[in-house]
């Protein structure tokens, strides 16, 4: 009494199905009874692979579905004459489409739903917050001469600005070395220098998700001081707020860890700016303090 088969689409539910040789155009519920299932056992496989991506809902599953249904209805009911449409509720239908689990282990071994699936979610998941990365806190969308809202940021005075490219930025290990530099600031001036300082270790994104890296609140925070775009090509720091970055860290295990961090994170979502020469630099902190 049913015949079903599967196959993919590009982001549209698709289906063709036939009630006792009717072809329903518009589907109907019996596409709609064979439809769930399939995206039940599909979502729950998807949901056991996606680490801390973003919420996939069965709608999203069913947009990757293109159903093929042929099936012998007792009674069918329609919306219209056209008989586009079944209406009928599925407890008249006379029997049940049981999809085996042979079936559904087919369907994920075959034809990549799972894949593609994800791949989808993490699409969207990266133009839905590239697109809130690009708004300033203003949410006006363009290059912020005046940051507001990161705490303890002390930026440079010519930071956002034409001369912006020319600015440094200098990360700390904490509020102590940012006294530091901040000292040294009275001495070399604010136009050009800016200093934010880390809390710990920043996250390693080589084993995070893009929704885990954009909502760490460090990363985002340096993101926006910064001025650049997620995962976006760099061929030179023109437009962006500082144009150089420089990492402040203590000569001990930690400070290799943190430093070891930012480059990874520089290295991994923006390689292009990791080759740009001079953009990353290091300040030089003490081991010892010798005193006579």
């Amino acid at each position: 009494r049913w015949e079903v088969a599967f196959g993919l689409t590009d982001g549209s539910f698709q289906q063709v199905s036939f009630v006792n040789s009717i072809n329903t155009i518009k589907g109907g519920t019996h596409v709609v009874h064979v439809t769930e299932q399939l995206v039940e056992a599909i979502l729950k496989v998807v949901k056991g692979k996606n680490r801390g991506g973003m919420e996939i809902k069965p709608a999203h599953v069913k947009n990757h579905l293109f159903i093929f249904i042929n099936c012998l209805i007792e009674n069918p009911a329609f919306d219209s004459q056209t008989k586009e449409t079944m209406t009928l509720k599925q407890q008249k239908f006379g029997s049940r489409c049981e999809i085996s689990d042979a079936f559904i282990n087919k369907v994920l071994k075959t034809t990549g739903i799972v894949d593609m699936v994800l791949q989808w979610a993490k699409a969207k998941e990266e133009i839905d917050l590239g697109k809130t990365m690009k708004t300033d806190t203003s949410g006006k969308g363009k290059k912020a001469k005046r940051l507001l809202g990161i705490p303890k940021l002390e930026d440079a005075n010519l930071a956002g600005g034409r001369e912006g490219p020319e600015c440094t930025l200098i990360l700390t290990e904490g509020d102590s070395a940012k006294s530091l530099a901040v000292a040294g600031l009275s001495v070399i001036g604010r136009d050009r220098y800016g200093v934010f300082p880390l809390r710990g270790k920043l996250l390693n994104v080589r084993d995070a998700t893009f929704s885990q890296t954009m909502g760490n609140q460090e990363i985002a925070s340096v993101t926006k001081i910064l001025g650049i775009e997620p995962k976006k090509k760099y061929t030179s720091t023109s437009g962006m707020r500082y144009g150089h970055v420089m990492v402040m860290t203590d000569q001990d295990y930690d400070g290799s860890h943190i430093k070891g961090l930012i480059l990874n994170l520089v290295q991994h979502w923006w390689p292009s700016l990791f080759q740009l020469p001079g953009f990353m630099q290091e300040f030089v902190t003490p081991i010892v303090k010798v005193s006579k």
